[in-house]
């Protein structure tokens, strides 16, 4: 089923005008899923290895297709491209609608949405996307370099999971994730390269490496910024020069494109001060702040003080990062069908029920499109969204339910005994 699935998806190319069969397809997909990974139950390394191979035959075939559901693959091309002619991505005059470039458009400038805005992500990130349209300028190119980024994750989670002595099969959780499949080989998000060194960070406090862990979160906060948020929430597995030395690394990588100065920081700010898709408690946060530029405050105070209580508790490292990718998620004013691509990694290591759900039902985010192309806003509907997180919640709170009876019960039997 799910190689059906994914040649369909290879050979149609852009779903965006297909939602509904897209949907159709996706929830045949999700469905196949959960039941492999119920069956996968006990596999040996042989069938893992078949499974694990397929699984790279998937990605490789849905690298040459066009975008399937997301333009920023061409963005990412863009701001490569700039770099190599020796522009600046950050700065205004360097914009993607700079008459400056207008010898370079083509079909990938075309593609390129919000062209008056300069580059939102990280210099880490543009840095990459500079190297990887170096070596081959082309959307495969890019796409092929995340999928690549992604199967590097897996080989890490798999010592990860020989390490902590977990069931191999566990694996399969990212390997035939629908999502992964849709959003990284399909559509080329760079949030496999975030996934990858953030993980690698705590691979490296599981080897007791809290410097190479501090340095790697740090990289990852400079492809997206929810790695540093994580790896606040382990705060105090560090020491402060560990700190210190991770801060120094992002400044060092400011260095090639300080000479945008506000620039650096302006594309993120207006996202942070328009952009609204996808909420759930972010529309009582910003009424409860007095406006949207207030809500996104409120909302980053709280994740921020979600983090460092987790620290303060030295809370176990994968439960952390699973709250705040949850927490993050539920308070944000923009939830991006791929900002659940951050939960496979820790879901290999640790059972979230609810979150795993979440991972197929954020598919109906892209209902969107049906409206935005026929004019409409920019806006999942309500019922959408009530489709979308009510049975991640309800799955939550049964999970929580009986996390709760377990312990009263072994509370009642150690009393007895």
């Amino acid at each position: 089923m799910l190689t059906a699935c994914v040649i369909a998806w290879a050979v149609q190319g852009d779903q965006r005008g297909r939602v509904g069969s897209h949907l159709v397809l996706f929830g045949l997909a999700f469905g196949a899923y959960l039941v492999a990974l119920h069956a996968a139950q006990g596999i040996s390394a042989r069938g893992l290895r078949a499974a694990m191979a397929m699984a790279v035959l998937w990605r490789l075939a849905l690298i040459p297709a066009f975008p399937l559901l997301s333009d920023d693959v061409f963005r990412y091309v863009w701001e490569g491209r700039v770099q190599v002619q020796g522009g600046n991505p950050y700065a205004w005059d360097d914009r993607p609608e700079s008459a400056r470039w207008e010898g370079l458009r083509d079909g990938v400038w075309r593609g390129v949405t919000h062209r008056e805005y300069t580059a939102v992500y990280p210099p880490l990130w543009e840095l990459a996307c500079r190297l990887v349209v170096g070596l081959h300028d082309s959307v495969a190119a890019m796409k092929a370099f995340v999928v690549a980024c992604e199967l590097a994750l897996l080989a890490l989670l798999a010592r990860m999971v020989r390490r902590r002595g977990l069931p191999r099969e566990r694996l399969l959780i990212l390997a035939w994730s629908p999502l992964a499949l849709v959003e990284v080989a399909g559509s080329g998000h760079n949030d496999a390269v975030g996934a990858l060194l953030l993980t690698a960070s705590l691979a490296a406090l599981d080897r007791g490496n809290r410097l190479g862990s501090a340095l790697a979160a740090s990289l990852g906060a400079q492809t997206k910024f929810l790695p540093a948020l994580v790896a606040a929430s382990w705060l105090r597995r560090y020491r402060w020069w560990h700190v210190v030395a991770a801060l120094d690394l992002a400044l060092l990588l400011l260095v090639p494109y300080a000479a945008a100065g506000p620039g650096l920081w302006m594309s993120l700010g207006k996202y942070g001060r328009y952009w609204l898709f996808n909420e759930t408690l972010f529309d009582p946060l910003a009424a409860m702040a007095g406006g949207h530029e207030g809500g996104v405050r409120l909302a980053g105070a709280l994740l921020g003080a979600l983090a460092f209580a987790l620290a303060g508790r030295k809370a176990e490292p994968v439960a952390a990062a699973l709250t705040v990718v949850a927490a993050s998620v539920l308070l944000a004013p923009n939830v991006l069908p791929w900002y659940a691509l951050w939960f496979l990694p820790f879901l290999v290591l640790r059972d979230a029920p609810a979150a795993l759900l979440f991972t197929g039902t954020v598919q109906l985010a892209y209902l969107v499109y049906p409206d935005w192309l026929s004019g409409q806003r920019w806006q999942v509907r309500g019922w959408v969204r009530a489709l979308e997180y009510g049975p991640c919640l309800g799955v939550a709170l049964v999970a929580w339910l009986r996390q709760r009876s377990a312990g009263a019960e072994k509370a009642t039997w150690a009393a007895t005994s």
